[in-house]
């Protein structure tokens, strides 16, 4: 473990690369005061407990074996890389860093099955409709990858968003036309034969005993 201290002597840097850590659940008694923290070549599955990092500013997680990211609120973490590691679950992802990190500058996913770059075998086409995704949920980031993100790319991001928003409606109605559409009515006609519905409403007729006959006279029966 490597600590360097600040110019107020509290510990800004903590560098734990390489420690073959496969749970970081018992953060230092100074976390709080911790603005760099470098876990990267370790055998991370999951990424907790970072609550006491408070004022964290960057966070590196490279070359581990991370599958889901569960950060705290660290409204300070400007600069976040992930690069090779598990990760699958872009929306997942994005979700959780919308929320936890909305101030998020520095962003690099290579190397997952969530970027589909050359390194996992994705094309051109599919790499610019991931950066489109990432750069449209998150609303200050300046450089995602190996790119920087120009303002021209953003614009681009947003409408192509906002169509594939638009396409997501479009379906979902079409699909709760096509469930509507498939549902049977009720059949009147069963095997060939009618079906009869038979309700009772009362006592039925027996002669001059019959309810009805309170209101006819004997002479009319």
């Amino acid at each position: 473990m490597l600590s360097i201290a600040g110019e107020d002597g509290a510990s800004e840097k903590l560098y734990l690369v390489g420690q073959e850590i496969t749970e970081f659940n018992d953060p230092p008694g100074n976390a709080h005061a911790i603005k760099h923290l470098d876990l990267s070549y370790n055998l991370l599955e999951k990424m907790d407990g970072l609550k006491r990092f408070v004022g964290l500013r960057e966070l590196i997680l490279d070359n581990n074996q991370i599958t889901r990211l569960n950060l705290p609120k660290l409204p300070f973490l400007h600069t976040l890389s992930l690069n090779k590691n598990c990760i699958s679950e872009l929306e997942l992802l994005l979700d959780m860093l919308s929320k936890c990190a909305p101030q998020l500058e520095y962003l690099s996913l290579l190397g997952n099955a969530a970027c589909p770059n050359e390194l996992m075998f994705g094309d051109e086409e599919d790499y610019q409709n991931y950066r489109y995704q990432v750069i449209s949920r998150l609303s200050y980031l300046k450089f995602l990858d190996s790119r920087p993100v120009l303002q021209e790319e953003r614009h681009n991001a947003e409408r192509k968003m906002k169509f594939v928003e638009v396409v997501r409606a479009l379906k979902q109605e079409e699909l709760v036309s096509e469930e509507m559409a498939s549902c049977t009515p009720l059949k009147k006609e069963q095997d060939g034969r009618k079906t009869v519905r038979i309700m009772r409403v009362g006592n039925a007729y027996k002669g001059s005993g019959s309810q009805g006959n309170k209101f006819i006279k004997n002479q009319d029966l």
